[in-house]
């Protein structure tokens, strides 16, 4: 569970100053012309490997910018619960959104958010990272018995390996987080009787978790 936490804290880490970087770029456009504005943009994110495109929706819920594509589509995405919950926290932290399916692509996708302010501190939108679940996943892991899964500190499921694997609604709460950083704990996936170990990643509002079925 270690190589997963490290992984996914190395990936957060990235994300968080493609972020940095996008923000202070939206920030001071000035009379930057769109077309170099979305050129730069693109080239942030191809640099971090997990993020699969970046989007800036405007305080009102309008998608201006898509790495993926110029012009952006003609999307409101102000109903959506990533944009309506990061603008309502007002917090420049990165949010962890619940996984949703993408409007565009019909892809499954994890939103990782943060608060746009521009320069005299009034919010003008929100930056958003599109990670695919399975990049939330190390290229080389220790156990390839094991199940993985990944949760927001309140509990909220945002991956799962297998994909297919279903845990309780109690998965979580079994595993007594409380304020701890780390823990190995008796639980169940599905029927069968497992051991997880988990770790609360020290800068991100995350818990993963390894589990290995012990009987069968």
């Amino acid at each position: 569970v270690l190589l997963m936490a490290t992984h996914v804290e190395n990936i957060l880490n990235q994300t968080d100053g493609l972020m940095r970087r996008s923000a202070d770029l939206l920030r001071n456009d000035g009379n930057m012309n769109a077309v170099v504005l979305q050129g730069s943009l693109k080239r942030f994110t191809e640099q971090v490997s997990a993020v699969r495109a970046l989007l800036f929706i405007d305080a009102k819920g309008i998608l201006r910018f898509d790495t993926t594509r110029y012009p952006a589509a003609d999307l409101d995405l102000s109903s959506r619960d990533y944009f309506s919950q990061t603008i309502a926290t007002g917090s420049e932290a990165l949010n962890i959104g619940t996984p949703v399916t993408g409007q565009q692509s019909g892809v499954p996708f994890i939103p990782v958010t943060r608060v746009l302010r521009g320069v005299s501190g009034k919010t003008i939108g929100v930056l958003v990272a599109v990670m695919t679940p399975d990049a939330w996943l190390p290229a080389e892991r220790a156990c390839r018995l094991c199940f993985y899964s990944a949760f927001t500190t309140d509990g909220v499921a945002v991956m799962t390996s297998p994909a297919q694997m279903e845990l309780s609604s109690g998965f979580f709460d079994s595993l007594m987080v409380g304020n701890g950083l780390s823990g190995i704990t008796e639980t169940k996936l599905n029927t069968y009787p497992a051991r997880t170990m988990w770790r609360r990643l020290r800068d991100y509002p995350v818990v993963v978790t390894s589990s290995v079925v012990t009987i069968y």
